[in-house]
């Protein structure tokens, strides 16, 4: 049994991954919408004539960027049942922006008028430049670093990073990091989401270097093994690099519609290690003993998304599915290629209840891939509950996760002029009591003798886990996960995670 709750509990804000741009699940304005100048009740069955749109509070934002969001159209008459739906959808569009605090739909008669209408929106601009200080654990989750690094003081990052979001009100983002520690990484990113005036194509790019004096190089047991500069060539008090990648990426979007975006990703990759890690590991970069791996790879994304919410939808269903091939021809370093679809579905019943699924799949070939390209469960949410201490390597793998959850309570505290900032004076908050299945297989095709993957647990075998646990919602993209699991090998655990566990 895997227990240490105080501990958890104590470190968990310390550790949690804060993402600036996401929206707030818990906005509960949404929804509801108010109408000025008439009752409800009268416009149950009335046709209106919607003359104009207005947009008020966006004081940076450009007005064309929450318009792009919006399908109601002026000079049009709709049903008040119909016009309602679709501003719901409307408000929950321009919410996921991640601009916004809260949007707030308002209906107005023009005065004089009994059918004629204007729809006001109100949209509260979120904080959008974030200096930070980076402090976090190296290691995939906070149960890795705790029960298989042992807790080790030496794995942790630190290091500065900036975030200008809706750079020139167009929700353009400027990222910028320089982090040191176990990992030194720097890195540079821009991305343009809207180039042309139709607002249907966009760009970006970014540029990282990372170097390494300690990596995993070996999965005995589906847990990573590492080895360290100082374990090769002793202690002499100077930081030894072993490993450095560098890694730039140029991608161009399209957004065909609402909900569907189609993305070309272009990757150029160059990865050394010193001849050292060899005799730990010869396939680490490839099968020819290779110090050096570099290629170019070419990503097609298609997401079509009908979420309430990105960060924790209530409502919707998401397909996204992703082409890679890995080389192209160029470098001749590595010939490698996947296919991987996910599909989540999100479902509201009654008196607060919610079921949420996902279903993803993955295959990838040749049966030989290098260590350090080699996918698998284990890391992100590429994870089943219940085996956070694992990372389970294949060529292919199916999982499905599924949850049955109940809103506890849904709250928003105002601050008021106790914070001077007005984008943080609103704190919601929301809770879920849930139960949940997860299972799914990962096919490893490596020979026994492979230094890859010795003596794996838990490939080429049906895997499940099962528990109960407490989803913890509040702002600026913040989710964390209680959970008690149980999992194939009879193994309980409780384990914190943060995001989505669907």
């Amino acid at each position: 049994m895997i227990f240490g709750l105080s501990i958890i509990c104590a470190l968990i804000i310390v550790f949690l991954p804060f993402n600036a741009k996401s929206q707030v699940t818990v906005d509960t304005e949404l929804g509801k919408l108010e109408v000025v100048n008439r009752a409800k009740d009268s416009l149950q069955n009335q046709i209106l004539f919607l003359e104009k749109i207005e947009i008020r509070g966006n004081k940076k934002t450009k007005r064309r960027i929450i318009t792009r969001e919006i399908d109601i159209q002026p000079n049009v008459s709709y049903t008040f049942k119909e016009l309602k739906e679709l501003i719901k959808l409307d408000e929950n569009k321009i919410f996921n922006t991640g601009l916004f605090n809260s949007v707030r739909a308002e209906l107005e008669f023009i005065e004089g008028s009994e059918n004629n209408i204007k729809i006001i929106f109100f949209v509260e601009e979120r904080w959008y430049i974030w200096p930070s200080v980076i402090f976090k654990l190296a290691d995939r989750n906070f149960s890795d670093w705790l029960f298989n690094q042992d807790a080790a003081t030496d794995r942790f990052e630190y290091g500065f990073k900036f975030d200008q979001f809706n750079v020139r009100g167009l929700n353009e983002r400027l990222s910028a990091m320089a982090q040191f520690g176990f990992k030194r990484r720097f890195y540079f990113g821009y991305n343009i989401p809207y180039l042309n005036k139709n607002q249907t194509f966009g760009m970006g790019l970014s540029f990282s270097f990372s170097e390494l004096d300690q990596i995993d190089y070996t999965n005995i047991g589906n847990k990573r093994l590492f080895i360290d500069a100082d374990s090769i060539f002793g202690d002499d008090g100077e930081r030894q690099i072993i490993s450095n990648t560098l890694t730039s990426n140029l991608f161009f979007n399209y957004r065909e519609s609402y909900y569907n975006t189609h993305t070309m990703r272009l990757t150029y990759s160059r990865t050394t290690i010193l001849e050292e890690i060899l005799q730990f590991n010869e396939d680490y970069l490839g099968p020819n003993e290779d110090l050096e791996q570099d290629y170019l790879g070419l990503t097609y994304i298609f997401r079509r998304d009908f979420r309430d919410r990105n960060n924790y939808p209530l409502k919707g269903f998401l397909i996204d599915g992703r082409l890679t091939k890995i080389g192209l021809g160029i470098f001749n370093d590595i010939d490698q290629g996947n296919i991987q679809a996910h599909m989540a579905y999100f479902k509201p019943l009654k008196y607060n209840f919610n079921v949420a699924s996902s279903f993803t799949g993955y295959t990838s070939y040749p049966r030989f891939q290098p260590y350090n390209t080699m996918e698998g469960l284990g890391f992100a949410n590429n994870l089943l509950k219940g085996y956070e201490l694992y990372v389970i390597q294949g060529q292919h793998y199916v999982m499905n996760k599924t949850e049955l959850k109940k809103r506890i309570f849904s709250i928003e505290a105002n601050l008021g002029k106790l914070m001077p900032l007005k984008q943080f004076r609103k704190i919601p908050i929301a809770a879920y009591f849930k139960v949940f299945y997860d299972h799914g297989y990962v096919q490893n095709n490596l020979p026994e003798s492979s230094r890859t993957t010795v003596s794996p647990l838990l490939s080429n075998r049906y895997i499940y886990s099962y528990g109960a646990g407490l989803d913890i919602v509040t702002y600026y993209d913040a989710v964390v996960r209680f959970e008690y699991s149980i999992n194939a090998l009879n193994e309980g655990g409780f384990f914190i995670n943060v995001k989505s566990g669907i």
